[in-house]
């Protein structure tokens, strides 16, 4: 045998020797690691723990790296293989000879020769097994398994903890987005020829988003998360109008640079389009408009049909609390003035004329009312030509309305009614529109 060719079969065996050392490792730290994973799944089913999958391959991971850094460090080398080949019955041959193989001498000569010959006869003795035994690797294959059902046994935690994951995620990319806002709103307020009252409506808009972020920050249900969306929604749309008509004042105003009435515009024109994109996510509660269908609460406008306690306006029908073609004081009530009544919101269509509506406390100005206008300190009313009538202001409809909406959207953002009203409340008049 020549010396390349005992190198080269010492080297084979050190190859061996070190797979046969990282794999007995591996499978040691995996039995640590799986281990640790059947706990994570385990707590799982206790607490709504999200990450207990992903902690667990992570874990796995880095066990197997460690196996690779220990395996790295205790390698064998090749004088250290010859001594493990000499305990086969080589009697120390082999690593003698491999030391001698730079050496020249005639004893030298003769000990590696024999060490050749010795090796070349009784190769078949040395016996390095790779694989550990295979009650460890029945065992460990055990533990995968138990791992393995666990991780995809379901349980109501883990739908918690995948339900508390969407909630906190959806926080977080919403949260982004107003602090984005915030940053605007601080800036336009650093403007230093905005009026006290200017700089003031920039506050209540930046304190009215700082409160859709503590209760986005805070929901911890999809029911608290989708009524803090919707007061996101309102919100963006409220600070966006607001913004737009400031942004008008002031360049009528022409107190300030024109860079700032931009600037106004385009964050208007900004919270616009995320008001948009709020209400094209879906969100449950949203309106069927012309000829559409609302769902799950919904009114159906304009010859639409409402379902699940919906109200249809506009010779539409409602179904489940369904409204009739009643009169137009059949509102939540029972409708009346000709075509019959109906339970519910009634929309009718009655040609009696309610152009308009009375304010009441203060005097009438309308020639139309007629009596004693002025001795009626005990009254809240009097007698005219035509019956009996309040005292009160000659307020066009769509004036009343309008104010009434404007403090039920204001109420709205400041959190005033109970959850999942809101979108009653903005139905409601929508009606109206």
């Amino acid at each position: 045998m020549s010396q390349k060719a005992f190198i080269k079969i010492i080297q084979s065996y050190c190859f061996r020797l070190n797979v046969a050392q990282f794999i007995k490792k591996a499978v040691f730290v995996l039995y640590i690691g799986a281990g640790v994973g059947i706990l994570l799944q385990a707590i799982a089913f206790i607490i709504p723990f999200y990450y207990a999958g992903g902690c667990t391959i992570i874990i796995l991971i880095l066990v197997l790296l460690t196996a690779v850094v220990l395996a790295f460090i205790k390698r064998k080398n090749m004088e250290q293989t010859a001594l493990v080949m000499d305990r086969f019955g080589f009697e120390e041959r082999i690593v003698t000879a491999y030391g001698n193989l730079e050496k020249e001498g005639a004893l030298v000569e003769l000990q590696r020769t024999d060490a050749m010959n010795q090796l070349q006869l009784q190769r078949d003795k040395i016996r390095i097994a790779i694989l550990p035994s295979w009650k460890l690797i029945v065992g460990l294959a055990g533990l995968f398994a138990i791992l393995i059902v666990l991780a995809l046994m379901p349980s109501a935690m883990k739908e918690r903890a995948r339900e508390l994951h969407h909630i906190r995620e959806a926080a977080r990319e919403k949260t982004e987005e107003i602090e984005e806002i915030l940053e605007a709103l601080e800036e336009l307020s650093q403007e230093q020829d905005l009026t006290v009252a200017q700089q003031a409506a920039l506050q209540e808009m930046a304190e009215s988003l700082q409160a859709s972020q503590e209760e986005l920050q805070q929901a911890s249900s999809m029911e608290m998360m989708k009524a803090a969306s919707q007061k996101l929604e309102y919100r963006y749309e409220h600070t966006g109008n607001t913004l737009a008509t400031l942004a008008e004042s002031l360049r009528n105003g022409a107190t300030v640079s024109s860079v700032t009435a931009e600037s106004m515009q385009a964050l208007s024109e900004k919270l616009r389009g995320m008001h948009e994109a709020e209400l094209a996510q879906g969100t449950a509660g949203q309106p069927g408009n012309q000829n559409g269908t609302g769902q799950n609460g919904q009114p159906g406008n304009q010859n639409g049909t409402g379902q699940n306690g919906q109200s249809g306006d506009q010779n539409g029908a409602g179904q489940g609390g369904q409204s009739a073609e009643g009169g137009t004081n059949g509102s939540n009530g029972q409708g009346d003035l000709n075509n019959g009544s109906g339970i519910g919101r009634g929309t009718g269509t009655s040609s009696t004329p309610h152009d308009y509506v009375s304010i009441p406390n203060e005097i009438a100005e309308s020639e139309n009312l007629t009596g004693n206008a002025v001795n009626h300190d005990a009254s809240e009313y009097f007698y005219a030509q035509n019956g009996l009538s309040w005292e009160g202001t000659h307020m066009s409809h769509e004036a009343v309305i309008g104010s009434y909406e404007q403090n039920a959207y204001e109420g709205i953002a400041a959190g005033k009614y109970p959850s999942g009203m809101e979108e009653i409340i903005k139905a409601y008049f929508s009606n109206f529109n």
